[in-house]
């Protein structure tokens, strides 16, 4: 990575869809010299940057970072990425290539299997991996919430549990282990989950207070407007 770099990318996209753990990147001091870049995508599970093109994926480690190692790099299949994570063993890379379908790539074998929506009344929000004990990878439906787990030998998901709710958008970050489920009209209604070591704990449900508006328009809350913080 060098400043003076020739690609013009300079957003970084993240888990959830308004909320970043530890990583703020300004244009123009970061730039990558990578052709054919799809953009920056923050991974905080493993605290990895990764860009991928339309047949590689390169990562670098932020933590700790050296702006002299050179990334590491995985073959993927061309197609559309709309979101990319490693899994926390490091061992599996997944590609959501649409609202219906999410790809699955073994690192050391190149084998790949896709997980797709069974109704094509509900899309895919987003996805990420946990270190929970129930479950490995959990996904975010506009029909609420689907807890997988994975299977090395057969090389496949299997559904754990799944939780019914309408879902307008969702924030998570890997350290807090924080999911927050927004909907309604307003986008003020909020279900939170806690992927703990001790299980999924379902945190009780609250509204956000809206500043006040006019008589005939009523504000609604962006994924952009909420940020998981955590304090010690």
């Amino acid at each position: 990575m060098h400043g003076n770099a020739s690609s013009s990318h300079s957003s970084v996209s993240h888990i959830g869809s308004g909320a970043l753990s530890h990583v703020y990147i300004q244009y123009p001091p970061l730039r990558c010299r990578i052709s054919g870049s799809r953009g920056l995508f923050y991974d905080d599970g493993n605290k990895l940057l990764i860009l991928p093109t339309s047949e590689q994926v390169f990562s670098w480690k932020m933590v700790p970072y050296s702006p002299h190692v050179a990334p590491t790099s995985d073959s993927v299949c061309e197609g559309p990425i709309m979101s990319i994570w490693y899994s926390l063993d490091a061992k599996i890379l997944a590609i959501q290539r649409s609202n219906f379908e999410i790809e699955f790539r073994n690192r050391e074998t190149g084998e790949t299997f896709s997980q797709k929506c069974k109704s094509e009344t509900e899309s895919i929000h987003g996805f990420f991996w946990t270190d929970c004990p129930i479950c490995d990878v959990v996904f975010v439906k506009t029909s609420g919430l689907d807890f997988f787990a994975y299977d090395s030998e057969s090389k496949a998901l299997f559904l754990v549990d799944s939780k019914k709710f309408n879902i307008t958008w969702y924030v998570y970050t890997h350290e807090s282990r924080l999911l927050l489920l927004a909907s309604g009209m307003q986008c003020k209604s909020f279900i939170g989950f806690q992927l703990s070591s001790a299980g999924i704990i379902r945190l009780p449900k609250f509204e956000m207070i809206m500043a006040k508006s006019d008589a005939n328009s009523k504000p609604v809350l962006a994924a952009e407007d909420v940020h998981i913080v955590t304090v010690w």
